[in-house]
C-alpha cells in the first residue's frame, strides 16, 4: 500500500502514512507499481502507477467532490437532502427579495470559506449579489457536525464547537470554522441518526470509498448536507480512525 496526496507538502497526508509505516508517492517521478493506492485528496494522478487493483478514491470522484457545483448537483440527483442551490444570479435575487438569506459562492473549489459571502434578506435593497457561479439558501443552523464514512459505514463523528477563548464579537455562527472561532469536539460526541444516514448518502453519490461529510441539522432536526472533503485534516482520535481502518488493506 501507498498513499498519494494532493500535494506533497499535505501535513494530514504525512500523518496518516507514517502512523501507517508506508510511503507517500511524490508527484514526479519513475513509473511505479503498487497493488492498492490510498488516493488523499487528489483530482488527478500525475505520476504513472502501473498494475495496482484497487485505488481508494478514484480521481475523477474525487474531483468531483472539490467542485461545490457538481458535488450539489448530484447530491440532487440521488436524493441527498442538501440546501437549495442555482447558477442563476436572478433566482438568488429572488430568494433574497422573498425573505431568505444567500449564501454566494464566488469559489467553486474553496475550502475553509474561501469566496463565501452570505447576504441577509432584510439588506435586500442595500446589497445587490454578486456575480457567481453557485448560490445556496442559507439554512438556519442549530448544530454543524463532521462525519467520517468509509464504505458505507461510519467511522467517526465531530461536532463543531466554538473555542470558548474567542472573543463573542469573533465568532461567525454562520461559517463555523477555524478562522470564525470553531473547532472540531470529538469525544462523546454522538450525531442524530438523520445526520449519519445523510452523510453515508453523500459519499455514496459522488462515488467516494471514503469522506468526511459536514452535515448541518436546524431546530426542528433536520439534516442538510453541505461538502464532502476527501483529504480532511487528521490528528488524535481522528487519525488513529482512518489508520484502524486502512489497516485492514494492508
Amino acid at each position: 500500500m501507498k498513499l498519494y496526496a494532493y500535494k506533497n507538502g499535505s501535513a494530514s497526508a504525512r500523518a496518516l502514512a507514517d502512523a501507517l509505516g508506508i510511503k507517500i508517492l511524490l508527484h514526479e517521478g519513475k513509473p511505479v507499481k503498487h497493488p492498492i493506492i490510498i488516493n488523499w485528496g487528489a483530482s488527478r494522478i500525475e505520476r504513472k502507477i502501473a498494475n495496482y487493483n484497487e485505488i481508494l478514491n478514484e480521481p475523477a470522484n474525487v474531483a468531483k467532490a472539490s467542485n461545490k457545483l457538481t458535488t450539489f448537483k448530484l447530491f440532487k440527483e440521488h436524493g441527498v437532502v442538501a440546501p437549495e442551490f442555482t447558477e442563476a444570479t436572478e433566482e438568488a435575487n429572488t430568494w433574497l427579495k422573498t425573505g431568505s438569506d444567500v449564501v454566494a459562492r464566488k469559489v467553486l473549489n474553496g475550502h475553509s470559506g474561501q469566496g463565501i459571502v452570505i447576504y441577509t434578506a432584510d439588506k435586500y435593497f442595500e446589497e445587490r449579489l454578486i456575480a457567481a457561479p453557485l448560490y445556496t439558501k442559507y439554512v438556519k443552523k442549530d448544530q454543524e457536525y463532521r462525519i467520517h464514512v468509509f464504505q458505507g459505514e461510519v467511522l467517526f463523528q465531530q461536532r463543531k464547537a466554538r473555542k470558548i477563548e474567542v472573543p463573542d464579537e469573533e465568532v461567525n455562527w454562520q461559517v463555523r470554522n477555524l478562522a470564525g472561532g470553531f473547532i472540531f469536539a470529538n469525544d462523546g460526541v454522538v450525531a442524530p441518526d438523520g445526520v449519519c444516514d445523510v452523510a453515508v448518502k453523500a459519499v455514496e453519490a459522488l462515488g467516494l470509498d471514503f469522506g468526511a461529510v459536514d452535515v448541518l441539522t436546524t431546530k426542528k432536526g433536520e439534516a442538510y448536507a453541505l461538502e464532502v472533503n476527501t483529504a480532511c485534516g487528521l490528528q488524535g482520535k481522528t487519525l488513529d480512525a482512518y489508520v484502524n481502518k486502512f489497516r485492514q488493506f494492508q
